[in-house]
Parts: C-alpha cells; sequence; structure tokens
C-alpha cells in the first residue's frame, strides 16, 4: 500500500521557487503512488502548472477499484487481487485566520493492492505478492503431491491431509494435495499422487529466508 497527502497554505506574496517546488512535489509523489503503473494524466499536469501559478484547481477526483483471478495455471499462490487507487487534488484561495488572502493546496494519493487465498480452511490475506507467497506456503503441508489421475477431493486422496486444491484446464497436473506426514507409499499409488520433488525444499528454504 502506498499513501500520499499533502495539506500546506502559502501567502500571496511567496516566492516562484517555492510553488515550483510544490508542483515538483505533486508530480514525484503521484508517480510514486500511482504513475508508475498508470501513467501520469493530463489533468495532473494541468494542476502542477496551475499550482506554479498559484491559480485555482477545481477539485478532480479519480478511483479505480478492480479484482482480478490469478491466472497462474499451476501452483496458484493466490485466488484474487484487488486492485484499487484514489486521486484528490484541489487548490484554491481563501482567507485564513487574521483575514489575509492565502493560496490552500491539497492532495491525497493512495494505492494498494489485496490479495485473498483459500488453502484448505484458512482464508489468507496480504497486501503484496511476498507476503501471500509465504503465508502460501506456511499454509500447507510440508509435502505436496500431485494429482494424476483425478481431481482431490475427500476420500479420494490418502487421509490426514492439510489442502487440497484442482488446477485450471490446461495444467501439466490435475491438481495438488499437502501433508504434514508423508502418507504410505501403497495409497500414492492407488490414488495416482507423485511426490513433488522440489517443493519441501523451497517451502523451508523461503520460509526460513522470510521469518
Amino acid at each position: 500500500m502506498i499513501e500520499k497527502a499533502f495539506d500546506k497554505s502559502y501567502d500571496a506574496g511567496v516566492k516562484n521557487g517555492i510553488m515550483t517546488r510544490v508542483a515538483n512535489r505533486l508530480i514525484k509523489e503521484y508517480t510514486e503512488a500511482i504513475g508508475r503503473e498508470y501513467g501520469i494524466p493530463d489533468e495532473i499536469k494541468a494542476a502542477a502548472e496551475k499550482i506554479k501559478q498559484m491559480q485555482e484547481v477545481e477539485s478532480y477526483e479519480d478511483e479505480f477499484r478492480q479484482v482480478v483471478s490469478c491466472t497462474f495455471r499451476d501452483d496458484r499462490p493466490y485466488d484474487t487481487v484487488t486492485y484499487e487507487y484514489q486521486v484528490n487534488i484541489s487548490a484554491y484561495w481563501e482567507k485564513d485566520e487574521y483575514g489575509d488572502d492565502v493560496f490552500a493546496i491539497h492532495w491525497y494519493f493512495f494505492n494498494s493492492q489485496y490479495y485473498e487465498k483459500r488453502i484448505g480452511n484458512q482464508k489468507i490475506t496480504a497486501k503484496d505478492f511476498e507476503t501471500i507467497l509465504r503465508k502460501g506456503y506456511a499454509a500447507r503441508g510440508k509435502y505436496r503431491y500431485f494429482c494424476t489421475h483425478r481431481p482431490p477431493a475427500p476420500y479420494c486422496i490418502p487421509k490426514n491431509y492439510v489442502s487440497y486444491e484442482t488446477y485450471y484446464q490446461g495444467s501439466k497436473n490435475i491438481g495438488e494435495v499437502t501433508y504434514n506426514e508423508q502418507p504410505p507409499a501403497d495409497e500414492l499409488r492407488n490414488w495416482g499422487l507423485v511426490i513433488d520433488k522440489e517443493y519441501e525444499r523451497m517451502r523451508a528454504a523461503y520460509l526460513e529466508e522470510n521469518k
């Protein structure tokens, strides 16, 4: 999440250089919060130019919210991610407490991502990709098996599982099942489960690095 806010008033006789710095800060903070992903709209550039000249900026507001499903076919680290941003800018002349003219400037920029994932009986959430990935490893079992015969479901996989998930159509494997203790070899064969040889090492290393 990124949040930037500015609220300040300036006397009518303030130096031009100060207003230029404020306008540049507006562009900089917008870029840091939102512009890197979406670019800088003409309205933002116009507001900065008006602030340089101490001209009023009619309140400008913009907001965006979109929920996107994960497109990973195998090993989906999240189910959905919600993208959201908010923008509000205004600049206007008003009277201060002494009755003098002052130029008031306000802006607020907010940008966030919100990840959700259902793993077994748990619903995990995070505000960034690295955290949802780490929480996902922690919520799953120590061992992961790929389903090669049928989608995983109770009574179709060995008992004592931690979680199971069906992959999207077109994936290399049908789904996955995780355990904290390895099931008997004969049950694994009967249900067509094949161990993911890299998973245990990757999980342990990632959780250790992110303690």
